[in-house]
């Protein structure tokens, strides 16, 4: 089966991703995916299946593995006991390219990073060992959550992590051409989703037909680009309303849209509320 190409939307001042989820608070499933994040995962307890380009790997008793980009894989956590905890970070590789790699002392950590690109599926009293200092992110805040991880990174990188997974990269599951069109797609969208984005410019700008990117981008991400466009502007101005107590024709225009009565539409088919739901009354 192909995997779908997903998008890892990093919040608006952060450097990564970081999400916890208890038992009733699932990872939204994505099924069999790819995307070009690096993701550290950690799962307390139950046991479950790793399915991991191609392979699957049982384990009890939780799991802690780290895998690298373009790496197809299903979502790993599972609801076996009702004090399950998950921990799911995620960040790109300009945050090792243009951050870590620049401090020597982090060389432990860039050849952690390294490895990942094989999976590294780390022993059972590893993840044991650090378990609280992953279920500890979901209380701290954004410096505390970037601050405890590069500790955490130092932490693992000085174990002997014992078992890395030989995996097979996309090149063999996905074109890589079509990698690289996806990941210019999600680049443009992310640095340019405050101005007009068309089909036919997005389309031009990949050297496709319009016609054809749309046949291509429904093809390798499961939803059209109108969808996906309206997506990431409403989790965008979420985020906006979130920080700050901006007005909704703020965000609207922040965020790329021009109608209020399309955006207020899209912001509540995709968020759940109308966006003055997040206006503070005084």
């Amino acid at each position: 089966m192909k995997p779908i190409f997903e998008n890892i939307e990093v919040a608006i001042n952060s450097s990564l991703k970081i999400q916890t989820f208890t038992h009733g608070e699932s990872c939204e499933l994505t099924n069999w995916h790819i995307h070009p994040e690096y993701e550290l995962v950690y799962v307390k307890n139950g046991n479950g299946t790793l399915q991991i380009s191609g392979k699957n790997i049982p384990y009890t008793d939780g799991v802690l593995l780290f895998l690298g980009p373009n790496i197809p894989h299903a979502d790993f956590g599972n609801k076996d006991n009702s004090d399950n905890f998950e921990v799911v970070i995620q960040f790109g590789k300009e945050f090792l390219e243009d951050k870590l790699v620049v401090f020597p002392e982090f060389k432990g950590i860039n050849k952690l990073i390294k490895d990942s690109k094989h999976v590294i599926i780390f022993k059972k009293k590893i993840k044991n060992r650090y378990g609280q200092r992953f279920e500890a992110l979901q209380k701290m805040d954004d410096t505390q959550r970037l601050l405890s991880f590069i500790g955490i990174l130092h932490s693992l990188s000085t174990t002997n992590y014992n078992k890395l997974i030989a995996a097979e990269n996309t090149i063999n599951t996905i074109k890589s051409q079509d990698v690289m069109r996806l990941e210019y797609i999600f680049e443009y969208v992310n640095k340019n989703y405050a101005d007009k984005i068309s089909i036919g410019l997005i389309a031009n700008l990949i050297g496709l037909t319009s016609n054809s990117f749309c046949r291509f981008f429904k093809h390798n991400t499961n939803q059209t680009f109108v969808q996906f466009l309206n997506q990431f502007r409403t989790k965008k101005a979420l985020e906006f309303f979130i920080q700050n107590n901006s007005s909704v024709s703020e965000v609207m225009y922040k965020c790329g849209y021009n109608d209020p009565s399309y955006f207020t539409r899209q912001f509540k088919k995709y968020q759940g509320n109308v966006p003055s739901f997040y206006i503070t009354k005084d």
